[in-house]
């Protein structure tokens, strides 16, 4: 009952939301397309026992997609080519990333609806062409990832911003697979200070549930990131701890990373990041993985992300050959070579 009513509150507040105001002149309405693609190579294993070691490409995220607002109405749809082989695990396909309307009512209050990033994890929260390494890391495997739902959102609040949303269960998530729509169900919020663009702190926490008629346990998570730029220096750090894996009871893992940059110049910059993951299963078994990513950044256009080119290369160290989590999945267990061009518009 108590769902119900959560999400029928959540919903009448999107119905309403026109009613509430005339209707947006022409002039107000704006559109943006965009796009890019991500071009990879790699050489060395990567995985233990891994004999396809050589040079080898591929892609990662080939998007497309746009933007538009009809003064205070707005959506937004982004398709990824290069997911059109995965499968539909919460009745959307997963081309679709993102199918999100919405309506802002000023600064304090924004409602979106439909598919989206549910919101918890920084880095996750990053769109791929943002990212400072070529990959998504560790973490992003704990995140509830993308949802169907309806989320209220609020910033400039003084510094502080929130995010509260209830969603389908997260069966995108790494960490779920279980849950109906319409049984199961995800909720989500997060909150965040930000002191200019130099500092950013936020904390998350969220949850998908088991159909009423399952005895497996819920999935929770939790996280805490933050960064700071310092001149030509950017700092970060990021938490996450996920409790119930798959509904296992007592399965837990985490992930942390600490993350320096130093931009050389307006074309080059350099990153070191580690990355830290732990898994305990119920009876007790512990194991590590570690990956650690040197990184070069090579800027191509004046806007930084539109073309570059990164050089990765991935430490892999602790159970290498015994690891048992999840988020082995998306790291590294042996060492390798990682390259990505980006271009984008």
């Amino acid at each position: 009952m108590k769902k119900n009513v959560i999400t029928l509150a959540a919903a009448a507040a999107v119905v309403a939301a026109p009613m509430m105001v005339s209707a947006a002149d022409e002039s107000s309405t704006k559109a943006n397309f965009f796009g890019y693609s991500q071009i990879t190579a790699a050489v060395g294993k990567g995985k233990e026992g891994n004999t396809a070691d050589s040079l080898r490409f591929g892609a990662d995220s080939i998007r497309l997609g746009y933007q538009i607002t009809h003064g205070k109405v707005w959506g937004k749809l982004q398709a990824d080519f290069n997911k059109t082989d995965k499968g539909d695990r919460i009745g959307i396909p997963e081309i679709i990333q993102d199918a999100v309307v919405g309506y802002k009512f000023n600064d304090a209050a924004k409602i979106s609806a439909g598919i989206f990033k549910t919101p918890v994890g920084m880095d996750f929260g990053n769109a791929s062409k943002q990212l400072d390494i070529t990959k998504r890391g560790l973490e992003s495997y704990l995140v509830l990832n993308r949802a169907a739902g309806l989320m209220v959102s609020g910033r400039k609040l003084g510094g502080f911003g929130y995010d509260v949303g209830v969603f389908n269960p997260a069966q995108r998530s790494g960490a779920v697979d279980f849950g109906e729509a319409g049984d199961g169900t995800a909720y989500a919020g997060r909150v965040m200070y930000d002191m200019n663009e130099d500092l950013h702190i936020e904390a998350s926490y969220g949850v998908s549930t088991q159909d009423s008629g399952s005895a497996a346990e819920d999935y929770t998570v939790f996280d805490l990131a933050g960064y700071y730029k310092m001149g030509a220096m950017t700092f970060k750090a990021e938490y996450i701890f996920g409790s119930n894996v798959k509904g296992k009871k007592d399965y837990d893992e985490s992930v942390w990373y600490v993350h320096g940059g130093y931009a050389v110049n307006k074309m080059n910059e350099i990153v070191l990041r580690h990355y830290a993951a732990d898994s305990e299963t119920a009876s007790g078994n512990s194991t590590s993985l570690g990956n650690t990513y040197l990184g070069w950044n090579i800027f191509l256009a004046k806007k930084q992300k539109d073309a570059r080119i990164q050089l990765n290369y991935v430490f892999a160290s602790g159970d290498t050959d015994s690891f048992t989590g999840i988020v082995e999945s998306i790291g590294y267990t042996d060492n390798v070579l990682l390259a990505q061009f980006q271009v984008g518009f």
